[in-house]
């Protein structure tokens, strides 16, 4: 069964993922309250504009790690070079459970990302 919510995403996510997911989304409504979240393509996305390909931000959980999915490839490639500890994907940073490092990292990435696109 799919994800109708940001609620029953967490909620079918093991003990990890729960964590995570719902430490982003936290940080997600703190930092961006007036972005309201939605659950597209089975993950939780903050879009920043009327359509998903003005700009969005994404988490999803796997076993043994959390992603953290960019529109913006050209971020990808800025962040694979300070993350030596993730993996990458396509549009996709891939973050071990338990590397703080690299989530503060890639959070304040974000909160450039965004800011640049909301101005």
């Amino acid at each position: 069964m799919s994800a109708t919510s940001m609620n029953d995403y967490i909620n079918n996510l093991d003990e990890n993922g729960k964590k995570y997911v719902y430490e982003f989304v936290a940080y997600m409504k703190t930092k961006f309250p007036q972005i309201t979240p939605k659950i597209c393509f089975a993950m939780p996305m903050w879009w920043l504009g009327a359509k998903m390909y003005d700009g969005y931000v994404a988490i999803s959980a796997a076993k043994k790690h959390y992603s953290i999915h960019f529109h913006d490839e050209n971020y990808i490639l800025k962040l694979k070079k300070v993350l030596p500890n993730c993996s990458f994907g396509k549009r996709c940073i891939n973050i071990k459970y338990g590397d703080e490092q690299s989530i503060f990292i890639v959070k304040e990435n974000i909160e450039d990302y965004f800011n640049s696109k909301l101005l």
